[in-house]
């Protein structure tokens, strides 16, 4: 039951904001929800799949591959919300240098979307030596756009 709500709750969250991808933001308040709930997903999967990677938990392939398959999903949707004029004022750690360096910030959000897939079709092989590696060339996607991209 623990597992399934770990897959179920995160992707019916995903569902409800998912509709707001698709429909302009009318405040730039609404922008920094959506994203911070997409991100709050994204690093809650990142967190149980890091504590395998770790070995801090133990891996069950299933598991992992559902948690890196939502990751895959997810790590589509943020970048509209990451890029609204205004989006980065107010309750958010978004630099303002995403608007100063807009294309750099695209190649690492298209770079994080192809890591993460390449993670997921990992996960769903099943070998944690490849899983680990994969998860490790996401991880630093997260880690490169964080240091330029993240208020200090």
């Amino acid at each position: 039951m623990k597992a399934i709500a770990r897959v179920v709750v995160p992707l019916l969250l995903v569902a409800f904001v998912f509709g707001a991808a698709y429909a302009q933001f009318a405040k730039p308040e609404e922008a920094i929800a959506y994203r911070k709930a997409v991100m709050t997903l994204i690093a809650q999967n990142i967190k149980w799949m890091g504590a395998v990677v770790q070995g801090k938990a133990a891996y069950n392939k299933d598991q992992f591959s559902a948690d890196a398959d939502a990751v895959e999903m997810l790590a589509t949707l943020p970048w509209k919300a990451m890029t609204e004029p205004g989006s980065d004022k107010g309750d958010t750690t978004l630099s303002s240098a995403v608007f100063d360096k807009e294309e750099q910030f695209m190649e690492h959000a298209t770079g994080f979307e192809a890591a993460t897939a390449k993670l997921a079709t990992a996960a769903r092989g099943g070998d944690l030596n490849a899983v680990k590696a994969q998860f490790g060339q996401a991880v630093k996607f997260c880690k490169g756009c964080h240091s330029e991209f993240r208020k200090k």
